[in-house]
C-alpha cells in the first residue's frame, strides 16, 4: 500500500494542472499584449512593439521592435523663375522670364529704321552715271539696289541664205558654203562652211562678203559660231581691206559647239564706212575636212561702266563697351534677286568709327533666296562716338546685251548687348525643422562660352554671418547629385551666371533640394484591454514606457476607456484610475527634425487578490503575560501584495504545555517561559507566529507575626491536606489517562514517510489529522533552523505534539492527556532505532513504502505501549 496521503496526491495533481495550464496559455510571439505575474499579487501587461497588431498607429513607424517618428520627405522645388525672385535677390546684371534666369542684355537696336518700314533715316546714293541706283522700296519695305539697261545689238545678217556670200580659202586649202535650215540659232537657216586647211601657216577658209560694208556707226560685231570639230585647233576672226590694207580682229579660239563671239570692230581701224573684202575667217593648219556654221550676225555698240550705289546712316553710340566678343553684333537679311548681263556685282557692308572699321563682302548662296548676315563687331565698336553704317553695291559691266541687277537689304540690327556676369543669392530659407539634405537637382541651358556655378550651404540660424554655417558646396554641371551638406534648419542658394561672349547668356531653369526630417508628432493607441477573470481584479497600479530619447524628444502617456483620455503623471501612478478595462495612448514628439524618441514597450501593472502568503497576528511583537491570564489574539491573512484576505479561517496552536488556545485566538498562558502562539490559515499551510513571555504568578510575602497570628490557620491546613490528597490522585489518574495516539515519520525534505495511529477509525478525524500534519511540517521548518537535536513541542487542538529530529528524518508523536517526563526519552530512543535499522535506506529513499520493510512494525511498538523499549538495543550484543 502506498503510504502517500490523499492530500499529497491532490497537491501533485494541482501542480501538474497548473503547469499544463501555464504551457497552454503561454502567448505566442505575435500576441498582444502579454501577461507576466510579478510574484507580489500583481501582473504586468506588456505591449511589445514588433508589429501593429492590437495597436492604432498614426504617424508612427515600427523599426526593429521600437516605435519611432517616421522620416518625412520634403522637396524644395523652384520650378518657376518667380520662385527664385521670391526667395532672394538678382543683381543688376540678371533678369528672368518664363524660360529662367539669364544675363541681362541691352537689346535695343542702334540701327534706326532697320526694318525699312520707312525710308528714313537712311541715306541713298546712286552711282556716278546713274547706272546703279539705291532707294527705299515702299512695296517690299527694303533698301533696294538696282541696275537695268537694254541691249545695243541690231541684226545685221540672219544668214538665212547664202546670198551676198562666197567661199574663199588660202592656197592649199579647200572650202565651200551652203545654207542649212536646221539647228540654226535664229531665223530660218544658217551658213555652213565646209573646208579643209593646208599645211602652211596662215591657212584659212572663209565666207567672204561680196559687197562693201559700212560699220562706221558701231564698234562691235556679235555672231554665233558652231564648230563641229576643233582638233586640230581652230580660231575665228574678222578681216577687211581698208584702203588697200588688210586689217583683222583678234582671233577667238573655237570650241566644239555653239559659242557667241564678240568682235571688236575698232580693231579694223577707225575708218569703217567702206570696208572691202570682209571675211568671216576660220584659221588653222593641216585641218582635214570639217564643218563650221555661222548664224545670227549682229552689230552693236559696247556698254561699259564700273559704278557703285550706297545706303547708309550715322549711328551715335553713347557708351563705351567691351571689345570682347559678343559686346556688339551686326545682323541683317539680304537677297540678290538677279544679276544678268553684267561682268561683276560686288556687295559690301561697312561699319566704321572711332574704334576702327568693320567691312565684309556679301556672297549669295543662290539667286532669289534671302540670307542672314550675323557678325560680331565688338572690337571695332568699343568706343563711344559716331559710326557710319553703310551698304554698297558695285556693278562692273562691258557688253552689248541687256543687263540687270536687283539686291535688297532688310531687318538691319546693330546691338550692343553689353552682358556682364551676374549673381543670384537667396536669403536663408527656413525648412521649419532641422533636416537632412539628400540631393540637389537643377537645370540650365549652357551655350558655348557660358557657365553657371551653383553653390549651396546649410545652417541652423537665420543669420549666416553668425558663422554657424557650412562651407559652400559647389556644382557646375546640371543634373541630380547627392549632397554631403550637414543637417540644418536653413539652406542658402547662390548661383553665378557667366559668359565670355556678351551676346550669349546661360539660362538657369529649375532648382530642387531633396530633404527629410522626422515627423514632429505621432501617436499609438492600444485596443481596450480587460484583465483575465481567473483572479479577482483589485486596481491598476502603474504604467511605464520602456523608451529611449534625447532632451529634444518626449513621450506622453494617457489612459482611458475609449471615450476619454487622462494624462498619466510623471511617476506613472494609476491609483486614481478606477475602471477595470483600460486603453493607453502614447504621444511621441520631437523638437528636432533629426531625433526621435524610441518606444520599445509599454507595461501596465494591475493588482489582484492572490493566495495567502503570510499571516500577521495582533498584538505583534513579544507579548508578556502572567501564567493563567488570557490574551485575545487576532489573525489576518495577506497575499504577496499585502492585500488582506477577508473570510480566512484560522486554526490556532501553541507550544505552551499547559496553556490553552481557543479557535477565536484567545490564549490562556500556562507554563512560564518564552512560548509561541501560531495561527494557521486553514487549507493553505500558511501560518503566523507571535511570541509570548509567560511569567510565574507572584507569591505574596509571609506576615512577620507567625502562624499564631493567622486567625484561620487550622482551616487553611485542612484545605492544604485535602489538596495534597487530590494532587496525588490527579497524578495517578493523569498517568493512566496518557496515551500515544499518532506518530508521523517525515523526511528532511518535508515528505510524509509513514503515519501510524492507535485509533481504530482514524479516517473519522481526517480533517484534524491533515491539520496536525500541516502544522507539524510548518513547525519543523520554523523551529529546526539551527543544527541541534533539541526536542521541540507544541500544542494543537488540545493535543501535545513532540518533535524529534534525526539524521535523515523527523518524528512527531501526538499525545493525549498529560505527557509524562519520560516521553521525550522514549521518542529519542525510537528515532535512534529507526536510523540504526533504516538509516542507509532513508538517505536514498525514493518514496515507495516497500523500500522500508519492517518500518511499520517498528512504529507499532511505539504507539501501542505506554513506554517504548528499544528492541534493537535490548538484543544487541
Amino acid at each position: 500500500m502506498d503510504p502517500r496521503t490523499p492530500s499529497s496526491i491532490v497537491l501533485v495533481t494541482v501542480v501538474v494542472l497548473a503547469i499544463v495550464s501555464a504551457i497552454a496559455s503561454r502567448p505566442t510571439a505575435a500576441d498582444l499584449p502579454t501577461l507576466r505575474d510579478n510574484g507580489d499579487a500583481s501582473r504586468t501587461v506588456s505591449w511589445a512593439l514588433n508589429d501593429g497588431q492590437g495597436l492604432a498607429l498614426q504617424d508612427i513607424d515600427l523599426q526593429d521592435g521600437s516605435a519611432e517618428l517616421p522620416w518625412l520627405a520634403r522637396t524644395i522645388d523652384w520650378t518657376q523663375p518667380g520662385d527664385f525672385a521670391e526667395n532672394g535677390t538678382l543683381d543688376e546684371n540678371l533678369g528672368f522670364d518664363s524660360a529662367g534666369i539669364f544675363l541681362r542684355a541691352d537689346l535695343s537696336n542702334h540701327a534706326a529704321g532697320g526694318d525699312f518700314a520707312s525710308g528714313s533715316p537712311w541715306t541713298y546714293a546712286d552711282g556716278a552715271s546713274g547706272n546703279v541706283t539705291a532707294a527705299w522700296d515702299a512695296a517690299s519695305e527694303t533698301g533696294r539696289f538696282r541696275h537695268a539697261s537694254a541691249s545695243t545689238e541690231t541684226l545685221w545678217d540672219g544668214l538665212d541664205s547664202t546670198t551676198g556670200w562666197e567661199a574663199t580659202a588660202s592656197a592649199g586649202s579647200v572650202v565651200g558654203i551652203r545654207q542649212i535650215d536646221t539647228g540654226q540659232q535664229e531665223g530660218t537657216g544658217m551658213l555652213e562652211l565646209n573646208f579643209s586647211l593646208g599645211t602652211e601657216p596662215g591657212s584659212y577658209a572663209a565666207a567672204r562678203r561680196i559687197a562693201p560694208v559700212d560699220w562706221s556707226s558701231v564698234d562691235r560685231l556679235v555672231l554665233w559660231v558652231l564648230a563641229v570639230d576643233v582638233s586640230p585647233p581652230l580660231t575665228f576672226n574678222v578681216t577687211a581691206s581698208v584702203g588697200g590694207s588688210i586689217h583683222g580682229s583678234t582671233p577667238h579660239p573655237l570650241v566644239r559647239g555653239w559659242q557667241e563671239i564678240v568682235v571688236d570692230l575698232e580693231e579694223l581701224g577707225p575708218i569703217r564706212e567702206n570696208l572691202q573684202d570682209v571675211k568671216f575667217q576660220v584659221n588653222g593648219v593641216d585641218v582635214p575636212t570639217t564643218l563650221v556654221y555661222f548664224d545670227d550676225v549682229r552689230i552693236a555698240n559696247l556698254k561699259a561702266f564700273d559704278e557703285a550705289a550706297a545706303v547708309n546712316q550715322t549711328v551715335m553710340k553713347a557708351n563705351a563697351t567691351s571689345a570682347a566678343m559678343g559686346s556688339a553684333t551686326l545682323s541683317f537679311d539680304w537677297v540678290l534677286v538677279n544679276a544678268s548681263g553684267v561682268g561683276r556685282v560686288e556687295s559690301t557692308v561697312r561699319l566704321g568709327g572711332p574704334s576702327g572699321i568693320f567691312e565684309a563682302p556679301l556672297s549669295p548662296s543662290s539667286l532669289g533666296h534671302w540670307s542672314r548676315f550675323l557678325a560680331d563687331v565688338s572690337s571695332g565698336t568699343a568706343s563711344a562716338g559716331s559710326y557710319d553704317l553703310s551698304f554698297s553695291v558695285r556693278v562692273v559691266l562691258s557688253n552689248t546685251s541687256a543687263s540687270s541687277v536687283d539686291l535688297r537689304v532688310d531687318n538691319v540690327t546693330l546691338s550692343f548687348p553689353n552682358r556682364h556676369n551676374g549673381t543670384y543669392l537667396s536669403r536663408p530659407v527656413s525648412l521649419g525643422m532641422e533636416s537632412e539634405f539628400l540631393a540637389v537637382s537643377w537645370t540650365a541651358l549652357l551655350p558655348p562660352s557660358t557657365s553657371v556655378r551653383l553653390l549651396i550651404r546649410s545652417g541652423n540660424d537665420s543669420g549666416p554671418e553668425a558663422g554657424e554655417w557650412s562651407p559652400w558646396e559647389e556644382r557646375t554641371s546640371p543634373g541630380r547629385t547627392s549632397t554631403s551638406l550637414p543637417p540644418g534648419r536653413y539652406f542658402q542658394l547662390r548661383t553665378e551666371l557667366g559668359t565670355t561672349n556678351a551676346s550669349t547668356t546661360p539660362i538657369l531653369g529649375r532648382f530642387a533640394l531633396e530633404t527629410r526630417h522626422r515627423s514632429s508628432l505621432g501617436s499609438i493607441e492600444s485596443d481596450l484591454f480587460a484583465p483575465p477573470l481567473d483572479v479577482p481584479f483589485l486596481r491598476w497600479r502603474s504604467i511605464r514606457a520602456a523608451s529611449n530619447g534625447t532632451p529634444a524628444t518626449s513621450i506622453r502617456l494617457f489612459v482611458g476607456n475609449g471615450s476619454y483620455w487622462t494624462a498619466v503623471p510623471a511617476d506613472g501612478n494609476l491609483s486614481t484610475f478606477g475602471e477595470r478595462t483600460i486603453r493607453w495612448r502614447a504621444e511621441l514628439a520631437t523638437a528636432s527634425g533629426l531625433e526621435t524618441p524610441e518606444l520599445d514597450r509599454v507595461d501596465l501593472v494591475y493588482e489582484y487578490l492572490g493566495d495567502v502568503t503570510h499571516v500577521r497576528i495582533e498584538p505583534a511583537g513579544t507579548v508578556t503575560v502572567r501564567s493563567g491570564d488570557w490574551v485575545a489574539f487576532s489573525a489576518t491573512a495577506y497575499d504577496a501584495g499585502e492585500h488582506p484576505i477577508g473570510g480566512t479561517l484560522f486554526q490556532w496552536v501553541t507550544d505552551d504545555p499547559t496553556g490553552r488556545i481557543l479557535n477565536n485566538g484567545s490564549y490562556q498562558a500556562g507554563t512560564p517561559g518564552l512560548r509561541n502562539v501560531t495561527a494557521f490559515a486553514v487549507g493553505t499551510g500558511v501560518y503566523g507566529t507571535v511570541q509570548v513571555n509567560v511569567s510565574a504568578v507572584a507569591v505574596p510575602p509571609s506576615s512577620p507575626g507567625g502562624a499564631a497570628e493567622i486567625p484561620y490557620l487550622p482551616f487553611a491546613l485542612l484545605a492544604l491536606a485535602i489538596g495534597a490528597v487530590a494532587y496525588v490522585g490527579y497524578e495517578i489518574a493523569a498517568r493512566r489517562m496518557f496515551a500515544t495516539e499518532d506518530v508521523f515519520l517525515i523526511s528532511r525534505e518535508g515528505r510524509l514517510i509513514l503515519h501510524n495511529t492507535r485509533r481504530l477509525r482514524a479516517d473519522r478525524d481526517e480533517d484534524i489529522l491533515a491539520g496536525m500534519l500541516t502544522a507539524t511540517v510548518a513547525f519543523i521548518r520554523d523551529s529546526f533552523r539551527e543544527e541541534n537535536g533539541d526536542l521541540r513541542s507544541f500544542r494543537f487542538a488540545g493535543k501535545t505534539i513532540l518533535v524529534e529530529r534525526g539524521e535523515d528524518i523527523y518524528v512527531a508523536a501526538i499525545y493525549s492527556g498529560r505527557v509524562p517526563t519520560w516521553a521525550d526519552r522514549d521518542l529519542r530512543a525510537f528515532v535512534r532505532d529507526i536510523e540504526d535499522r533504516f538509516g542507509l535506506d532513508l538517505a536514498v529513499w525514493s518514496g515507495a513504502a516497500e523500500d522500508l520493510p519492517g518500518l511499520r512494525k517498528l512504529s507499532d511498538r511505539f504507539v501501542s505501549r505506554a513506554r517504548y523499549r528499544s528492541w534493537f538495543r535490548s538484543h544487541a550484543g
